[in-house]
């Protein structure tokens, strides 16, 4: 496995890297403000991680931190850096850095059959890949800022309830979130409408 070098980001590296990196990286709707990473980085509840190969960033991790789980918010190669195993060296460091946690949140946005033939492949490339990595099915579904998520978990000491997850996943949102957009936004799990049938 590829041996990477963690390091804790600075708000210039963080700038820096959303500008060029992030914006890339994740469609426009699933970015939060940099004004809230940098909020959150500065008030100790998000951890900005970069991994380097000598002075070379070679991918990235953005976490949320919660009283015992920790939500991976974000995690990408950088450009010209993919397909070259820098994902699963990450999540190994990822997963010795938090072991000490109750365990770690990942959102997988859903597959579903309304998509192009392309982008529920890259989702399902995108949830093997963490699967393959040691998360799991966490036997819920999210939706956030109206993307919608299947949760995955990790936990050093074994499986993760649902219940304790959901929970978790609540109260990682419901900590920078005010209360309207929260309550708008943030359905954990999906609750769906009746007479839908789905």
């Amino acid at each position: 496995m590829m041996e990477l070098e963690l390091r804790v980001l600075s708000r210039r590296q963080m700038r820096r890297l959303y500008r060029w990196e992030m914006r890339e990286a994740f469609p426009r709707v699933e970015l939060k403000p940099l004004w809230t990473i940098l909020r959150l980085m500065e008030r100790g509840e998000y951890d900005a991680l970069g991994f380097y190969r000598g002075e070379e960033l070679m991918g990235y991790a953005l976490l949320r931190l919660g009283e015992r789980f920790v939500l991976l918010d974000y995690l990408a190669a950088c450009q010209g850096k993919r397909g070259m195993g820098v994902g699963s060296a990450m999540l190994e460091q990822l997963r010795r850095r938090y072991a000490v946690t109750a365990g770690l949140l990942a959102e997988v946005e859903t597959i579903e059959a309304a998509l192009p033939p392309e982008e529920r492949e890259k989702r399902r490339r995108r949830l093997a890949f963490y699967t393959r990595n040691g998360f799991f099915d966490l036997n819920y579904q999210a939706d956030i800022f109206r993307v919608r998520y299947t949760m995955l978990g990790w936990s050093a000491s074994g499986p993760i309830g649902t219940g304790e997850a959901m929970e978790a996943h609540r109260a990682l949102y419901r900590l920078g979130t005010l209360l309207p957009l929260y309550r708008r936004y943030v359905h954990i799990p999906i609750q769906e409408k009746e007479g839908t049938g789905s």
